[in-house]
């Protein structure tokens, strides 16, 4: 898989600026990200709730976005398909799918694209699979979009697919109805649908969420292996930090619409850089605590758009805060070759892991 060696550096303030060149680990070979998100900014009542958000995916990767709820991370995913709700308005930035600028497109354009070019998995297939039309059938009417063919063709087609993402029995499947299948299955179904027409990326919005332990890890295991067998990148949409060390190569923590912190998995995890995430972190339970041991807490919640200041978005919740935090907008300092960090006091993350910052 790539590793992107110049992630987004948008502050918020116009100056976004999306990864040029990454280099492939297994050969060594220069790639050029296949999506690039470059300053985006989306408003909503006056308010920029996506703010300067910039990042690049390479062919093959796996890119996190993560944070709390209301944190832009479902606004981001949407935007990149155009598929933003009517309040919502894209006030800048360009979502580019290696050269070609999405967020440019029309929207007879975009339909066009939609499946073929980028895909998305939505957060919660019941809502998104028609209980009345046949798995089969849905599956192959997302490969008639693009592909003129007859609907023998796209069933067989159909048919492969649920081989590729792991159901058993296809045949039988075809037929079926999505109230006749669990919900591992119908996540699986809702996979095949934004994966049959062979899309370069896929966007995938919360996969997991409401599925049990065991069909997480199910679910999970196709989307790794999409990614060794196809080159499929994926932009994986969650707030499990579990799933985000299980499957992403690099990690965009969001918070209040912001990129707060950017790097490659293993570093985030080893030595977060913005107190936030180091708070995410610190609130996952770990096997090695103590018994009935308690579990580190981020107080109040994410601030409604009204709220935002001129200074950092988590200043009220932040146990570094000063003046200066409130005052002005910390840019995304580097904090390694691939890492990047949007606070003023980050050499005192220690105070709060307990780590060496």
């Amino acid at each position: 898989m790539g590793m992107v060696m110049g992630t987004g550096t948008g502050t918020g303030a116009g100056t976004g600026v999306a990864a040029g060149i990454g280099t492939h680990m297994d050969t060594g070979i220069d790639l050029r990200p296949l999506l690039t998100v470059d300053d985006l900014t989306i408003e909503i009542g006056g308010a920029h709730v996506v703010d300067g958000v910039s990042f690049a995916v390479l062919p093959g990767q796996v890119m996190a976005l993560v944070g709390e709820s209301g944190c832009g991370k479902s606004l981001t995913a949407f935007a990149m398909l155009g598929l933003l709700p009517p309040a919502a308005k894209r006030r800048a930035g360009k979502i580019l799918l290696e050269d070609t600028d999405l967020a440019a497109f029309s929207e007879r354009q975009l339909r066009k694209a939609r499946g073929k070019d980028i895909s998305i998995i939505f957060q919660e297939p019941s809502a998104s699979l028609d209980p009345l039309t046949t798995v089969g059938t849905q599956i192959a009417g997302a490969y008639r979009q693009h592909n003129s063919v007859s609907q023998r063709v796209a069933l067989a087609k159909a048919r492969d697919m649920l081989v590729a993402v792991g159901i058993p029995d296809p045949d039988r499947r075809l037929h079926q109805y999505p109230f006749e299948l669990s919900g591992g299955m119908c996540q699986r179904i809702m996979i095949a649908i934004a994966l049959i027409c062979d899309p370069r990326v896929l966007v995938a919005d919360e996969p997991t969420t409401a599925l049990d332990v065991t069909i997480q890890a199910q679910i999970l295991d196709v989307m790794k292996k999409l990614v060794a067998e196809r080159g499929t990148s994926i932009v994986l949409i969650t707030h499990d930090m579990g799933v985000v060390a299980d499957i992403a190569d690099h990690v965009a923590v969001m918070y209040a619409g912001r990129i707060a912190e950017i790097a490659p998995v293993r570093d985030l995890f080893r030595q977060p850089a913005h107190p936030y995430t180091a708070l995410l972190l610190a609130s996952v339970p770990k096997l090695d605590h103590a018994p009935k041991a308690d579990l580190a807490t981020i107080e109040g919640s994410v601030p409604q758009p009204h709220e935002f200041g001129v200074g950092c978005r988590f200043v009220e919740r932040c146990p570094l805060a000063t003046q200066k935090c409130r005052d002005e907008q910390p840019p995304l300092f580097a904090r390694g070759p691939e890492h990047r960090a949007a606070c003023w006091h980050s050499d005192r993350i220690g105070e709060i892991t307990g780590v060496a910052a």
